[in-house]
């Protein structure tokens, strides 16, 4: 996840990281920041910047003792609407009245299915500002998960 920032004193910074990797790079006015260690650059002038956290949880430069916020942490409606997938698969899932009316797969094909799409929903909420499009990704993640679940839900129970 690629973040842009533009600075007063130090100009464009801009912080990339993977999201699988976690591997982090860093330039700041256009110049790549050398790497020392996994938290630690240094920039062409010999200063040292140190990154603290990452893209999930926030993440922050630190150079000279000024803390930069490069981007923020999860919010508590985040997290609520990414784990309103799993907690729905969990509870439905077990429950036979109402796996009767819609009939979902559950315990760990279930659970696999909803922790997937509630780690994407999480990704793609950090990934864009406007909240109301964060609440639609996380409803969209609730969504297909279910839709997900109950399609293989319905080929077991034909299955039978």
């Amino acid at each position: 996840m690629k973040t842009v920032i533009q600075h007063e004193t130090y100009g464009e910074i801009v912080y990339d990281e993977s999201a699988w990797t976690g591997k982090k790079s860093v330039s700041i006015g256009g110049a790549p920041l050398d790497k020392v260690s996994k938290k630690e650059f240094k920039m062409q002038d010999g200063t040292d910047v140190t990154v603290n956290g990452g893209f999930l949880q926030g993440a922050s430069l630190d150079i000279k003792g000024e803390k930069i916020v490069l981007s923020p942490c999860v919010k508590w409606y985040e997290i609520v609407l990414c784990v309103l997938p799993f907690l729905f698969v969990v509870i439905w899932g077990n429950v036979p009245a109402l796996c009767m009316i819609i009939p979902i797969v559950g315990g760990a094909i279930g659970g696999g299915i909803s922790g997937l799409f509630s780690v994407l929903g999480l990704l793609g909420m950090k990934s864009v500002k406007p909240i109301w499009f964060k609440l639609l990704i996380g409803f969209a993640s609730l969504a297909i998960t279910i839709a997900v679940c109950y399609g293989i839900g319905v080929a077991i129970l034909s299955a039978l």
